[in-house]
């Protein structure tokens, strides 16, 4: 389940059959989140329970099990299974393993020692990064001993286990905010970290420690190389991040773009950084400050005869766009942001239709292109479906720019689509060992795509691809052959959407979920609770939106 994005400390007690979460909002800029007015609350505690007298080994274990889903005082509860000696040298935050369904418990390979096997829904690694790799049995060992005629855990691996609904509560989801090399857009990377007195300060430290790896070079960070965290204190509205002697040396506009950083981040307008207990002058920026984009909740479709904005009354043209969408019998097409252009499919290829002297311009005539996208720097984005190596980028000057993708000619390309931060590239593959979804990070040289980083693995919706898009800044949607629609967050989980026979394409709007149109049928669909419910809109094709 998604969490509120920024951080969270409202202490709530409850027992341990309580289950829900804090929704956020999918869509729009960065906003001033909730006050941390008591950081060293966790939002929920479980009330958990030490070993019991006399207890079994398969009990202290289970008891052990049990007493991980409170983590706050650096999991004291749970240490005290353990023999003194493990309990010093345990290490819970270099992992947690999400199990789905029960686990199972057997007699170990040695012994005195316990086997634990479950089923792996989910892991989170120890900088609190979120996956989930294919469902498969994980075998944990346990070694027991005596400690004052009382069985204790004498061995143990790093981490935890927790099922789903137990992670759901245990653990938050805070999104750390990164820029775009050109500094006008917010990139969220989004981490799981448990509620504990350390929350706060542990968000601060990874966003400090820079971006995940596929992200590296994509984004960037404005913090000096090499700054830590000394402290971080918060009061209602106020938050007062003290960081090494590194900071000194940053720009004062380098400065304003790391409490733009700690801003996002942290969910809190007011921001005070300190160097030595001293405040660090720090401009405010006015008019320069990074943005989240934001796209129209219409749809936007061709229907053969129009092209444009239908919210369900009509369409809404695009002005000087429209004529030429219609006019070169586009099948596709990508509007971007500034609505002055898009980058359309017909057969004649991809062109380019742009508002004014601009007119319709060809970009690529090779046989089977997917449709392209169009980034926010003007870039269009085009690929022979056949042949994923074929990827490459146009400029509205008609310039072709090789990309380095390292993307194999043997996969295709069903659908690609670039964030509207333009940071990064979403991949529906069609590839020799079945299909893959991806998304990548953007590496420019002035703007000018020149590769991709690696490519990042999304859980892969069943069925053969058929469309991806952009939902937000952090979540995508695929809709597969067998109609299966799926919301993917990137560094979050995964969820079903429902199922609608015949869809072909989908798009995002404002909304996240709610605001996804799917076509089938020649009709657009919208989510309504668990399923799809037509808008009665007809469309020949569905377009996005940058």
């Amino acid at each position: 389940m998604r969490r509120q994005s920024s951080v969270i400390a409202v202490a709530v007690t409850v027992v341990l059959t309580l289950a829900g979460c804090v929704g956020i909002p999918s869509s729009g800029g960065v906003k001033e989140g909730p006050l941390i007015d008591n950081p060293d609350s966790p939002e929920v505690e479980f009330v958990v329970s030490g070993p019991q007298k006399d207890a079994s080994q398969e009990e202290i274990l289970a008891g052990f099990m049990q007493a991980v889903r409170a983590p706050q005082s650096n999991f004291t509860i749970a240490r005290q299974f353990f023999t003194t000696e493990m309990a010093s040298t345990w290490a819970p935050d270099e992992g947690t393993t999400i199990r789905s369904g029960a686990a199972t418990t057997a007699v170990g390979s040695g012994p005195d020692t316990l086997s634990y096997t479950v089923t792996t829904a989910a892991l989170v690694d120890a900088r609190g990064r979120y996956t989930e790799p294919p469902a498969a049995a994980q075998t944990l060992s346990f070694g027991f001993t005596q400690q004052d005629g009382q069985w204790r855990i004498s061995a143990a691996p790093p981490g935890i286990v927790l099922s789903i609904s137990s992670f759901n509560l245990v653990f938050t989801e805070q999104s750390l905010y990164f820029f775009d090399p050109s500094y006008r857009y917010l990139i969220p990377d989004v981490r799981w970290f448990p509620k504990r007195s350390n929350l706060i300060s542990t968000t601060v430290s990874e966003l400090l420690a820079g971006p995940t790896e596929w992200l590296i070079q994509a984004a960037v960070t404005a913090f000096p190389q090499a700054t830590t965290r000394d402290s971080v204190s918060v009061e209602p509205g106020l938050a007062t991040v003290a960081l090494s002697n590194e900071a000194l040396a940053s720009s004062p506009v380098a400065r304003d773009q790391m409490r733009q950083q700690l801003v996002a981040t942290l969910g809190i307008a007011n921001v005070v950084i300190t160097v030595g207990g001293t405040e660090l002058p720090t401009p405010n920026a006015s008019g320069d400050a990074a943005i989240t984009p934001t796209v129209d909740s219409a749809a936007l479709i061709g229907t053969g005869d129009e092209f444009g904005f239908d919210g369900g009354s009509g369409i809404a043209g695009v002005p000087g766009v429209s004529t030429l969408v219609v006019g070169a019998n586009a099948t596709g097409a990508s509007l971007a942001q500034s609505k002055l252009s898009a980058a359309i499919l017909s057969a004649e290829g991809v062109s380019l239709a742009t508002s004014g002297v601009g007119g319709l311009v060809g970009l690529d005539d090779r046989p089977g292109l997917v449709r392209p996208s169009i980034d926010p720097f003007g870039f269009i984005w085009t690929a022979q479906g056949a042949n994923a190596a074929s990827l490459l980028t146009v400029d509205a000057g008609r310039v072709r720019h090789e990309l380095q993708s390292g993307l194999p000619s043997d996969t295709q390309i069903v659908s690609l689509a670039v964030s509207r931060d333009g940071a990064r590239l979403l991949l529906y593959l069609a590839t020799p060992t079945g299909p893959g979804l991806f998304v990548a990070g953007i590496i420019r040289q002035d703007t000018i795509p020149v590769r991709l980083g690696g490519l990042f693995p999304l859980t892969t919706p069943n069925g053969e691809p058929m469309d991806a898009t952009w939902v937000d800044d952090r979540s995508v949607a695929t809709v597969s052959t067998t109609g299966t629609i799926t919301l993917v967050e990137i560094g979050g989980p995964t969820q079903l959407l429902g199922q609608l026979e015949n869809a072909t394409s989908i798009a995002g709007g404002t909304g996240g979920p709610d605001g996804l149109r799917v076509l089938s049928d020649g009709e657009l669909w919208r989510s309504q609770g668990s399923g799809w419910v037509p808008t009665g809109i007809r469309a020949s094709f569905l377009a996005t939106k940058q």
